[in-house]
Parts: structure tokens; sequence; C-alpha cells
């Protein structure tokens, strides 16, 4: 800025620019901090969500283990009651196995005693028997002795009668018969002592069958009882860890949701951190703006000034053609200008002539959210904004090229009628400065022609 050339008016108004362009970059700097800010917050939201997403996922997963688990201690409970209902049935089982088996060795032991004494009493019938069968046998002997031949022989030997005689036999042989009928009778006896031995035998066999059995019997529910027990042992040490396992996923369960919990409370206090950097980012945007805006008023009254001023000078005879006019007194914000180009570029001086001739006095870097940047891209930019871009060239467009590192622009002041033209430019025969050309042949190409003309 050429501060030396104004009054001290001017100069006194410029450091006010520059001081207006100090405290656009403080708010700009505290923009940017706002901005630092909530990309921190954003990337802590980002990995807190990540976590999130993760804990929820493990969530789920632990709700349907703990489910499984509680379902699986729910249904060994269920097999445990089951199993000690089969046990309580087996127990009851031997219970009445026990007492039958008792009251069957009772029977037995009575059948048995009873047996005993059908013995006692065949045995005793038996010798009866034989002691009457003996009796009945010495009277026959008698009979017959006393009807034998010799009967005759001892009436003449003794001094028995023969009457006595016939007595006698008549008594031998009443006595023999009721020998008879006596060895009979107990022979009947006999029989029926043998028929109820007989029976008393086969009702001892069963009765020993049916112990057997009733022994057998006690002995399979004894091992079903068992069985049982040892069943229903095993399902309680099933029941024991299904519900140490229900504990651990339950306690796996409210872990994750604890940490569910308190990562959804992180990412709701980082999402309102970041709601409030990006109030205060946007209020630092709102001042920043107004701050250029007043920067740019300020801006504009100085060029106003400025342009004043040169004329005056002009008036006196002082030279003003090695100049930019009053683009010279445009603010420069640590090298930008009001408009978000590099102060003293071909671009600079191009955007200042367009807000300061044109209908477009609000154009900008950023421009109805097209960024214009280097001069290379300029052409593109206009016609996305809307604006005619030709081969056309007349007074107050904006000459541009393509070619360079970063292409060219330059204001046209006159088109001759050879087709060539008059243009005034920044930062191309004078690095950094300014200066005009006459009767560019600016189809020629290269470093001096244009591709074409940017009307505003």
């Amino acid at each position: 800025m050429r501060l030396r050339q104004f009054s001290p008016d001017l100069a006194r108004r410029a450091r006010h620019v520059a001081s207006g362009a100090v405290v656009l970059a403080i708010v700009a700097g505290a923009g940017s901090a706002g901005i630092a800010h909530a990309e921190s917050d954003k990337d802590r939201q980002n990995r807190l969500e990540t976590a999130l997403a993760t804990s929820q996922d493990s969530l789920k997963n632990s709700k349907a283990e703990a489910a499984t688990a509680q379902q699986n201690l729910t249904t060994s409970q269920q097999r445990l009651a089951s199993q000690q209902a089969v046990l309580s049935q087996a127990k009851s089982d031997v219970a009445i196995a026990k007492q039958k088996d008792t009251q069957l060795a009772g029977k037995l032991a009575a059948a048995q005693d009873a047996l005993t004494k059908a013995n006692q009493a065949v045995a005793t019938g038996k010798a009866e028997l034989d002691a009457d069968r003996k009796t009945y046998a010495t009277s026959m002997n008698r009979l017959v002795q006393q009807s034998s031949p010799l009967q005759s022989i001892a009436v003449f030997t003794t001094n028995l009668t023969t009457n006595d005689m016939n007595q006698r036999t008549q008594w031998s042989t009443v006595a023999t018969n009721v020998s008879k009928e006596a060895v009979e009778e107990i022979s009947r006896k006999v029989v029926t002592l043998q028929a109820a031995e007989k029976a008393q035998a086969g009702a001892t066999r069963q009765a020993a069958e049916r112990k057997k059995d009733s022994a057998a019997h006690l002995q399979t529910t004894r091992t079903l009882e068992q069985e049982a027990e040892s069943a229903a042992e095993a399902v309680a040490a099933t029941v024991k860890l299904n519900a140490a396992t229900a504990a651990q996923k339950q306690a796996q369960l409210d872990a994750d949701r604890a940490r569910t919990s308190s990562l959804t409370s992180q990412v709701s206090q980082v999402k309102t951190s970041i709601a409030r950097a990006a109030a205060r980012q946007a209020a630092a945007a709102k001042a920043e703006a107004e701050a250029r805006r007043q920067a740019e008023a300020a801006s504009n009254k100085l060029a106003t000034a400025a342009a004043s001023a040169d004329r005056t000078r002009s008036g006196s005879g002082q030279s003003s053609s090695s100049t930019a006019g009053s683009y010279g007194a445009v603010a420069n914000y640590n090298g930008v200008d009001p408009w978000g180009f590099y102060w003293g570029q071909c671009v600079s001086y191009a955007a200042w002539k367009v807000r300061s001739t044109t209908n477009w006095s609000n154009f900008q870097n950023d421009t109805n959210g097209v960024h214009f940047g280097n001069a290379v891209n300029w052409g593109a930019a206009a016609r996305a904004i809307g604006v005619r871009v030709d081969t056309s060239p007349s007074v107050g467009s904006v000459a541009w090229r393509t070619s360079g590192y970063a292409g060219h622009v330059a204001w046209v002041t006159a088109v001759h009628g050879d087709g060539t033209i008059d243009v005034s430019e920044y930062n191309f025969e004078v690095p950094g400065g300014f200066d005009t050309r006459s009767r560019v042949n600016w189809s020629s190409g290269g470093s001096a022609g244009f591709d074409g003309f940017i009307h505003f």
C-alpha cells in the first residue's frame, strides 16, 4: 500500500482499515479455533459412536446368550423336578416292595411252619397206623391159631369146654374186625394227612416262589431307585452349572448395558458439545462477515478518497500512468484482499474492476457457491454462475487465458479495428505491480495472448 502518495487523512484511514484487518484476522482465528475444536469433537463422536455400535452389538449378543442360559437353566430345573418325581416314585416303589416282601416272608414262614406240622402229623399218623397194623396182625394170628386143626387137640388137653373155645373164637373174630376197622380208619387218616402234606408242600413252594419273585422285584426297585438318584444328582449338577452360567451371562449383560448407557451418554454430550461449537462457529462466521462488510465499506470509502486524490494530483500535473489508480488503496489483509483473492495478483485487480465498474458489486472469490481461485479457473467458474464467456472482446470485459501455471486475467480498456486490444493488469510485466499493454494480438496464443473474454 503506497501511503506516501496519499494525504495524512488518507493515511489515517488506511491505518484504520488495517486495524480492521487485524480485528478480522482475530475473529477469523477464533472461528478457526472453533472449527478445530468442532473437528476434534467430531472425531471423538465418531470414535464413541463406533464404540457404541460395538457395545450395542455386544449387548445384543449378551441378551441372546443370557436368554439362552436362562432357558437352559429353566429346562434343567424342570428336568430336575421331573427326575426328583421319578426318584420319589422309585423310593415309594421300594417301600411298597419292602412291605410286600416282608409280608411274603411272613407267609412263607407260616407256610413252612404249617408244612412242618403237616409232616409231623403224617409221621404221627404213620406211627399210629404201624401200631394198629401190628395189633391187627396179632389179632389175626390169634384167630388163625384158634381156628386151626390144633384147636380140637386143645379142647382135649385143657379144661376148656367147647363152648369156651367157641366163645374165645368169637371174641378173637370181633377183636380182629375191630382192629381191621381201626387200621382202615387210620389208613384213611394217613391218606388225608398225606394229601394235606402234599397241598401244604405245594403252598410252601408257591410261597417260596413268590418270596423269590418279591426279592427280585425288591432288587429291581432298589436298582431303579439308585439309577433315579444318580440321574437326579447329575441333573442337579447340570442345574448348578446352568445357574452359574446364567449368573455369569446376566453379569455380562448388566456390564454391557452399563457400558452402552455410558457410551450413549457420552455420545449425547459430545453431540451437545459439537452443537455448541457449531453455534460458536456460526457466531464467529457472522462476526467475520460483519467485520468483512465493515472492512469492505471502509475500503470502498478509502478507494473513493484515493480516486479523488488521484484526480487532484492529475489536475496539478502529477502522473499516475504507472499505478492502478485506486486499486492501491484496496485493503491488504496479510496478503489477501477483502474478496478472498491474493492482493497484488491479476485476479485481485480484475475482481476489483468487476466490483467497481459492473453490476457484480458483490463479486468475490466464492460467488454463488462457485470458487474462482486462480485465473485458469475463471472461464469455467463464470459460466457456472451464468456469465457469458466468448471470444469477442469488449471494453470492460475480462481477458482470460489458461496457459501457464495459473493462467492470467486482464481488464480490457480498448478494442481496435484490427482486432487488437488494450489491457490494464497486475502481476504480468511488473511482478506484483500494475502495468498496461496496447494493441495486444490476443489471438496469437502464448503467454501474451488470451483464450477468450468474460462479460460480467
